[in-house]
């Protein structure tokens, strides 16, 4: 990605020593500090330090505590509740397993190839089993012990090759059903296992030690023929920016049908309420309508569905980086973001217009006018302070470990910058709480990754009534609050969200794979330890009011180009 230049002698980044490099990118931020109306304070990092070191708690409405250990009530994972027999063990009532009903495939229109439903005779969607081991003795043959935590063989035959995960199952870090969650392993990912033993207890009659880390109950398990297969969570297709296609509900009175037979019949349909997104799996043709399936097995018109965009935007790597001067800042319009960046021969409203700049153009940050109001990007190129959204260096917290991977929110700019110890190593522009909704500062870790996650909000607290269905990479860094795609919209370098840092899907996805704590590939979720705990993140400035330029103190301050 190549920074505009206006003019060939603009300084080239490898003119200066790192050192030096640096000292010219303080001085120049520090004259912005200076110009700035509320140069705000460090985020709030002395006083919230202490919190992100011990798990946070919240309270319930019912006032009972919430760790940080535990789900945030904005996602739902339904591999985190109780472990209850799934659809999948029920038999009839002679014990004989259920046959497989005949398959009928439905093909959707020409706008969506390949996304087809695979229906039975009673119009619902059919599951993928897999290949099966049949004829394995289910008795576990004790090796010593018979009382709870003693060892048995593992009860699977010699010739299977791995272990179909059934069902979503959380993976515990002990054989026992109260210890802490490591994550969750996705349905249908074929595991391998650890050692030639399993552990009884009051819960599960085997948990199984499986690779890389931690323990599963074997009921949940069927030993396979095929080698192990894990995936990267979510899934995508080749070119896909998001995992599947997503779409926001419009109109009034829509309602949702939790079934094929209830939508062709049009009845028990549930209405629904406020701002509603979903993720479609599907479609089907009833009597001259086509429904769409969602991922949360609900029936819906296709008139009542506008298909997302989502974001190509991504920012820039360290490779990128290398090669950009000192300072480096996109150019896009606070008010108007979608329009072009006019470039001034003077720091000067009135001065003439020398060119304009296509959204989101990466531009060197060379000095501040005096009156702190504009920025020259180039001999005789200036552009308003306000229409650069600066991506400015900064040395880690106290609490950051020597080396070790975290992130830096300036809510002011909208930029985020990923560092490992002192060097940056990614920046980008991000959409942060709007007015009202503002998210908060102060240094925090990420406790919690999901692959996707379900958002709701209620409507209190100045919230709108909202539900948004699998936000592809999500990961939560204080309670509720979560750096995560937005599919909905591309706006980033504005506050846009909830509370939340919205991240494009490019963006996103880079972030969820680089960040600690890892994820095992097929895991749909995973938790932060204390053997592995989450990367820091740091959230600092303030965020302006959308759509409002923000009027600068004037201050004779001026910086020379580095």
């Amino acid at each position: 990605m190549e920074v505009q230049a206006l003019h060939a002698d603009t300084n080239a980044p490898g003119d200066l020593p790192e050192d030096a490099r640096r000292t010219a990118a303080d001085a120049l931020f520090a004259a912005w500090q200076r110009t700035a109306e509320d140069a705000g304070t460090d985020g709030g990092v002395e006083g919230s330090a202490e919190a992100a070191l011990s798990p946070p708690r919240r309270a319930h409405d019912d006032g009972a505590a919430v760790a940080r250990d535990e789900v945030p009530a904005l996602t739902i994972d339904p591999a985190l509740d109780d472990l209850a027999p799934s659809e999948e063990e029920a038999v009839t009532p002679g014990g004989e397993e259920l046959p497989l009903p005949e398959q009928l495939t439905v093909i959707p229109d020409e706008l969506h190839p390949g996304e087809e439903l695979v229906l039975g005779p009673d119009g619902e969607p059919l599951e993928d089993t897999g290949l099966v081991l049949e004829d394995v003795d289910p008795g576990l043959a004790p090796v010593s012990g018979a009382e709870d935590g003693g060892t048995y063989a593992v009860p699977f035959a010699p010739d299977a090759g791995s272990l179909r995960v059934r069902r979503s199952i959380v993976v515990r870090q002990e054989p026992r059903q109260d210890a802490p969650a490591l994550g969750t392993v996705a349905q249908d990912m074929r595991v391998r296992w650890q050692g030639e033993t399993a552990v009884r207890g009051p819960d599960c009659e085997a948990w199984i030690q499986i690779e890389p880390r931690g323990w599963v109950c074997e009921r949940y398990l069927e030993p396979n023929f095929r080698e192990p297969r894990v995936r990267e969570l979510p899934k995508l297709r080749e070119g896909e920016l998001t995992p599947g296609i997503y779409a926001r509900v419009v109109g009034k009175r829509v309602r949702a049908y939790p079934s094929l037979a209830l939508a062709r019949a049009r009845r028990k349909g549930v209405l629904l309420k406020g701002s509603v997104s979903v993720q479609l799996r599907g479609q089907v043709r009833i009597r001259r309508r086509t429904y769409w399936r969602t991922t949360d097995g609900q029936y819906l018109e296709a008139r009542v569905l506008r298909e997302y965009r989502p974001s190509s935007f991504e920012g820039v790597n360290e490779e990128a980086i290398a090669e950009l001067p000192p300072t480096f800042a996109w150019a896009q319009s606070r008010t108007r973001p979608s329009a072009a960046v006019e470039v001034r021969t003077a720091p000067d409203a009135k001065a003439a217009r020398e060119t304009v700049l296509p959204p989101r153009t990466l531009v060197a940050v060379k000095e501040l006018s005096e009156d702190g109001h504009w920025v020259s990007i180039a001999e005789d190129q200036w552009v308003a302070r306000d229409d650069l959204h600066v991506a400015w260096f900064s040395h880690a917290p106290p609490q950051v470990e020597p080396g070790s991977r975290w992130l830096d929110v300036d809510l002011d700019a909208q930029v985020l910058v990923a560092y490992e110890g002192e060097r940056p190593v990614y920046a980008t522009l991000i959409s942060s709480g709007k007015q009202g909704t503002d998210t908060p500062e102060g240094l925090f870790r990420i406790w919690i990754k999901f692959a996707e996650a379900d958002m709701t909000g209620s409507g209190t607290a100045g919230n709108d009534t909202y539900r948004v269905a699998t936000v592809p990479w999500t990961m939560f860094f204080q309670d509720d609050y979560a750096l995560h795609t937005a599919y909905w919209h591309d706006r980033f370098g504005q506050p846009m969200s909830h509370g939340c840092v919205n991240l494009s899907p490019k963006d996103a996805r880079a972030l969820y794979a680089w960040a600690a704590p890892q994820v095992p590939v097929g895991w749909s979720m995973v938790h932060a330890t204390e053997d592995a705990p989450g990367s820091w993140i740091r959230i600092r400035g303030q965020a302006r009011p959308t759509g409002k330029p923000r009027k600068v103190a004037v201050a004779a301050t001026q910086v020379g180009t580095p």
